[in-house]
């Protein structure tokens, strides 16, 4: 019972803090994302340094938070957008740093690196993106970005407990071997659930388009959980780290979301735009 106690405590203080900071504003909002971002860096940085693969620490830091705190400053109006030029060094001071490290592999190493701040510093910076104010879908962000969080829990919490219950089936054993078909499919279906009654509160889209916002959070959030248990997979580990009791790491918990905050900003901006 205790690990189970452990683990609801532990994942609603998570939901809370970015619930709570999505409903107080922009602020609050960019200030705990940027809270997950550095424990997000820090975490991706140990994998791969505990792997044998040292990606340039500093550099990776600096460009990271760099350019993310650049885009929440231009986000909130308190930067003008040339300023985003300086992302651009922010990127290539790994080719820099590399040629006096004296590392080995050093051409993997700025590419682990720089697909580092690809992979966590792109979805990031499109979750505050959702609360520009000079965008034309701006006054509906709050329920599209709540939406967006509950929808891919609702996903996440459904798929593993229909697996745990009714799992026989593989899904994708040689990624994530614990993965099933029916685990796959109850999150499918409760998250299109729970797409619908969004709509029913949230009615400046139709259920249609709601449903369609769902679906396309539940599949490539699926496919964001299948890649950083690739990414696991392929360092050797279980965990992305231990900083959640009965979770894991912090990655462990923003993996779906990686993926999936791309593809549901294209559809806000071609579908529901």
């Amino acid at each position: 019972m205790k690990p189970i106690l452990t683990r609801t405590l532990s994942g609603a203080i998570y939901i809370l803090l970015i619930l709570g900071s999505v409903i107080l504003g922009s602020i609050p909002f960019g200030l705990v994302l940027l809270f997950f971002l550095i424990l997000c860096q820090l975490e991706y940085l140990k994998m791969f340094t505990n792997a044998g693969i040292p990606v340039e620490k500093f550099s990776f830091l600096i460009a990271g938070l760099g350019s993310y705190l650049i885009s929440l400053l231009i986000i909130l109006n308190l930067l003008d957008r040339i300023w985003l030029v300086l992302i651009i060094p922010l990127i290539f001071s790994f080719y820099i740093t590399e040629l006096f490290r004296k590392k080995p592999n050093p051409v993997s190493n700025i590419n682990f690196g720089i697909g580092g701040l690809v992979y966590l510093g792109i979805p990031f910076i499109l979750l505050n993106v959702f609360l520009y104010p000079d965008l034309n879908f701006s006054h509906h962000s709050i329920s599209l970005l709540l939406g967006f969080f509950i929808i891919i829990w609702a996903n996440d919490t459904f798929a593993y407990l229909s697996g745990m219950f009714f799992g026989k089936h593989k899904f994708f054993e040689r990624i994530s071997p614990k993965k099933t078909w029916e685990g796959t499919a109850g999150g499918l279906v409760f998250g299109l659930i729970t797409g619908y009654i969004l709509s029913l509160f949230f009615d400046e889209f139709s259920s249609f388009e709601w449903l369609g916002y769902a679906l396309t959070i539940i599949i490539f959030g699926t496919f964001g959980d299948l890649f950083e248990s690739l990414m696991k997979r392929t360092l050797g580990l279980k965990d992305s780290g231990n900083i959640m009791p009965g979770h894991g790491g912090i990655l462990d918990r923003f993996d779906s979301i990686l993926l999936a905050v791309p593809f549901a900003f294209i559809y806000i901006v071609f579908v529901l735009n």
